[in-house]
C-alpha cells in the first residue's frame, strides 16, 4: 500500500487536495458588464465571448421561474423527471438517455468523473473548448492535446481527426470532439466525422460536443442524434443552459 506525503501541522486547507487539483490553473471567466462599463467609461456593451442573449430571458422563462418560487422552500426533484421526459419526447430518445446538468461544464466534469482516473487518458485538439484540460487534470489522468490543422488548410485551427486517431492509446477513455468548436469556428463535415467515430476503438467514449449546434444552420453539420443507433460509443454532449438541444447515448453517461 502506497504511503501518503507528510502534510506539515500548520499546512493550509489547499494542501490538502489532491496533486491533481492542486496543478490545476483556475479558469479566469470575463468581467461583468456593469464592472467592464465602469472600468472603460462606457455603456451598453455587449458580450460577445460569453455567448449570452443581447435580448435578455425569454419572458416565458422568467414566468416560468416567478410560478416556481412558491415552492422554493421544498427541495426540488433531483431527477429531473418531468424534463427529462419532455426532452425525450421532443428529441425522439428515452427520458434513461439523458443526462442533466447545471451546464455544460458539469457534464463535460461527470464525465470526466465517471471515465477517468491516474493512468488513463483523453484525446481532444489543441484549441478545443478550455473546460476539456481542467476536467481531465482534476481527475489525475494525462491530457493529449492533439495539434492542430495549419494553414493553408480550409479548417486550419481545427480538429486534426488522423492526428487525434494516432494519439489514442490503449490508457484513452474519452476523445473530444466539438463540432463546431469552440473556440476557432471551425468544423468537420458529417461523413468525416462519422468515419472518425465509427473508428474509435470500443475503450474510449466520444464526447460529441454541439454547444453550438444552433448556430451553425447554414454549414453542413450532423446532429448527432440521429448516430445513437449506429455508433457503439458517442456521448453526445449539448448544451442546455444556452437554450440547446440536451442529447445522449444509449447505456452510457450523456447530457
Amino acid at each position: 500500500m502506497s504511503r501518503l506525503p507528510a502534510i506539515a501541522a500548520n499546512a493550509s486547507p489547499g494542501a490538502l487536495a489532491t496533486p491533481a487539483v492542486q496543478g490545476l490553473a483556475p479558469y479566469l471567466p470575463g468581467k461583468p458588464v456593469d464592472e467592464l462599463e465602469r472600468e472603460l467609461g462606457i455603456r451598453n456593451i455587449i458580450k460577445l465571448a460569453s455567448n449570452e442573449n443581447p435580448f435578455g430571458a425569454s419572458p416565458k422563462a422568467i414566468a416560468a421561474a416567478r410560478d416556481s418560487l412558491a415552492s422554493c422552500g421544498t427541495y426540488p426533484d433531483g431527477s429531473g423527471h418531468h424534463l427529462k421526459q419532455k426532452l425525450a419526447a421532443l428529441h425522439g430518445v428515452s427520458a434513461p438517455q439523458i443526462t442533466l446538468g447545471n451546464g455544460s461544464n458539469d457534464v463535460l466534469v461527470l464525465l470526466a468523473e465517471a471515465f477517468l482516473a491516474p493512468g488513463l487518458e483523453a484525446v481532444y485538439s489543441q484549441y478545443a473548448f478550455a473546460v476539456y484540460p481542467i476536467a481531465v487534470q482534476a481527475t489525475g489522468a494525462t491530457c493529449r492535446s492533439v495539434a492542430a490543422l495549419q494553414s493553408p488548410q480550409p479548417m486550419a485551427l481545427g480538429h486534426d481527426l488522423v492526428a487525434m486517431q494516432a494519439a489514442i492509446s490503449a490508457q484513452t477513455r474519452l476523445v473530444f470532439v466539438a463540432n463546431p468548436n469552440n473556440p476557432t469556428g471551425t468544423y468537420v463535415e458529417p461523413a468525416e466525422l462519422l468515419q472518425f467515430v465509427r473508428a474509435v476503438p470500443r475503450h474510449a467514449l466520444v464526447v460529441l460536443d454541439e454547444a453550438y449546434f444552433e448556430y451553425s444552420r447554414s454549414i453542413p453539420l450532423q446532429n448527432g442524434i440521429e448516430w445513437l443507433a449506429d455508433c457503439p460509443n458517442p456521448g453526445d454532449r449539448q448544451n442546455i443552459r444556452q437554450g440547446l438541444r440536451p442529447g445522449g447515448t444509449p447505456h452510457r453517461l450523456r447530457s
